[in-house]
């Protein structure tokens, strides 16, 4: 099917990451924390949460592709100036399960390094004693 001369892609993947908690290793007053997740070049964030067991429970939706490419997970920390990064998981998006059910998730530990190829993220190093608890998945197509 062809619109004005442009081909119609009738079914681009999409990205349903769930942002579900967090472990944090550290007093739960230091904690006021928010998620961004990033594909591409788009970026979403959660609500920021205070505390070391911060709760989010929050869906987002991505359109894919490329597939060769990966989703960022960041975490920060919420700052009177500035925020700072509690830590990142990069997974890459062949990786990703297909399903039109959310699942339990999986404890992913955060790192406070990025892997940088040719200005992409490839991964991610040196962990932290952070956990997050994320579940991710491609919808199929109806």
């Amino acid at each position: 099917m062809k619109t004005d001369g442009v081909p119609v892609c009738h079914h681009v993947p999409l990205c349903v990451p769930t942002v579900k908690k967090a472990k944090l290793d550290g007093p739960q007053e230091k904690f006021n924390t928010y998620v961004t997740l990033k594909v591409q070049n788009v970026k979403s964030t959660t609500i920021a949460v205070r505390g070391n067991l911060p709760c989010w429970e929050q869906d987002f939706m991505f359109e894919i592709n490329r597939l060769d490419l990966g989703l960022t997970v960041e975490m920060w920390n919420k700052g009177l100036i500035w925020d700072t990064m509690v830590g990142t998981v990069w997974i890459p998006l062949s990786s990703i399960r297909q399903s039109n059910e959310e699942g339990p998730g999986e404890w992913l530990t955060l790192d406070s390094q990025v892997i940088m190829a040719d200005s992409e993220i490839c991964g991610t190093k040196d962990p932290t004693l952070h956990l997050v608890l994320l579940d991710t998945r491609f919808e199929l197509p109806l």
